[in-house]
């Protein structure tokens, strides 16, 4: 597996983009409009809240959190605090609840290419704009410098579908 630091670790926010667990991500380009593109597609948001204290892992979450934990050890507990999906046509934008009055917008760029990859713009809290290429039907997590009240780190994980292959 494999961590990649985006562009945004200098704003106190990572990326972790993971090969096997949540999210192949395919590449940082995005592909051609393919003519079978679908009139919406599915996103799905989510939430995941880690802290140092505790030791408690959403059996869910167990792959993502032995990667993040291999950049921040010191995170142990993970919770998996809400799953939430919307049907956006290409083109359209919609923001996602987190917690604590925090909001993602996702944007769905450009449909499902021949390899079947989709072009997706996220805007995570105190974050910039994410734009990627990913597989249908993967997850991308994102790790946000967003601290709840309580200490938590706020992360999050996007998923695009269906696709082409109708996965």
């Amino acid at each position: 597996m494999t961590n990649v630091w985006s562009r945004h670790a200098a704003r106190g926010g990572v990326v972790l983009l993971l090969l096997c667990c949540l999210a192949p991500l395919a590449g940082a380009w995005c592909g051609d409009d393919d003519d079978k593109k679908p009139k919406q597609v599915r996103i799905s948001v989510v939430v995941i809240l880690a802290s140092e204290e505790g030791n408690k892992i959403d059996k869910k979450l167990d792959g993502i959190a032995k990667e993040v934990q291999k950049v921040h050890p010191k995170l142990k507990n993970f919770d998996l605090v809400n799953l939430s999906c919307k049907s956006l046509p290409v083109g359209k934008s919609d923001k996602f609840d987190l917690v604590e009055d925090q909001t993602v917008e996702v944007t769905i760029q450009k449909a499902a290419d021949k390899m079947d990859r989709v072009c997706v713009k996220v805007a995570p809290p105190m974050m910039g704009e994410i734009v990627y290429s990913t597989p249908c039907g993967k997850f991308l997590p994102i790790l946000t410098p967003y601290k709840t009240k309580n200490g938590q780190t706020l992360l999050i994980a996007v998923r695009v579908q269906p696709c082409n292959g109708g996965k």
